[in-house]
């Protein structure tokens, strides 16, 4: 599992660094804001350009249940743009985080997640995009977590996402 991990890292330390551009890339603001939603949440993510082919992006997400539970995600979620034709490009890229559970009555809770991602996004304008990804995951739960079934263990999904971006 170390070498997935170290194996992951290099490949995005690889890709932050390439900033090969097949075609022409449409025009964009340097930095931007994206409401992300899947099936369970919506994040907030802040990605920034490094380059023309990469961004990279913190996100912040929040979940409350009434007086139950409280969850907030952060990680960085990391994108390489890969051969722009016109106004869409297909994307590669991985994320990491992790999600800080503070239950009401219990021990509070970390799982930290770590994956790959592929999609597309379309420019509708330099400061206006849409699109989606879909993610292979890998959770390493907390030993008090029931978040992913597996307390103290390692899960494996998949995920998707549809986002929109406004750029600045």
């Amino acid at each position: 599992m170390k070498k997935n991990l170290v194996a992951s890292v290099l490949l995005i330390i690889f890709l932050c660094f390439s900033n090969y551009n097949y075609g022409q890339s449409p025009a964009h603001g340097s930095w931007g804001i994206s409401a992300v939603v899947n099936s369970s949440q919506a994040d907030l993510l802040f990605p920034f350009w490094l380059g023309n082919s990469n961004t990279l992006a913190p996100s912040i997400g929040i979940v409350g249940i009434s007086g139950v539970n409280t969850d907030i995600s952060a990680g960085l979620v990391f994108h390489h743009y890969i051969n722009f034709m016109n106004n869409f490009a297909p994307i590669i890229g991985a994320r990491a985080g992790a999600i800080f559970g503070s239950p009401k009555n219990g021990n509070s809770t970390t799982d930290i997640i770590v994956g790959m991602l592929g999609g597309g996004e379309y420019f509708f304008s330099s400061n206006f995009s849409m699109g989606i990804e879909a993610q292979f995951n890998i959770v390493f739960s907390d030993k008090s977590s029931n978040r992913f079934g597996n307390p103290g263990g390692e899960n494996f999904n998949t995920g998707s996402v549809i986002f929109a971006t406004v750029y600045f």
